[in-house]
């Protein structure tokens, strides 16, 4: 079993990840909502797998924590509504995922359908 932190900050769609996520057969670790609360968690948690939005409310572009996810061995899946990606995301290997997210892309990225 997988063990996935999520960070996103909208309530509905994290819910709808974890729900997934779990359906799928992996464990969601943590749910959060800004990525200094993720940062914090990770070393903690040791998730296999990081699924984290790139435009936070607390104003963090989630670059730093994806690259920091990324250090730690995570696979990172990272989720934006945005199509502007800093140039930097480039240096880590992830996943993308553009929001609205398909049904089952999360299962299929997770490893785990």
């Amino acid at each position: 079993m997988k063990r996935v932190l999520i960070c996103e900050d909208d309530l509905l769609l994290a819910m709808n990840l974890a729900h997934e996520v779990e359906e799928a057969g992996s464990e969601v670790v943590g749910t959060f909502y800004s990525s200094f609360d993720a940062w914090d968690a990770a070393a903690t948690l040791r998730p296999d797998i990081a699924i984290v939005d790139l435009q936070l409310a607390d104003g963090d572009s989630g670059l730093s924590l994806a690259t920091h996810f990324a250090e730690l061995g995570c696979k990172v899946i990272v989720v934006s509504g945005s199509t502007l990606i800093h140039p930097e995301l480039g240096r880590i290997a992830h996943s993308f995922v553009s929001k609205p997210v398909p049904a089952g892309i999360i299962a299929e990225l997770t490893g785990t359908r």
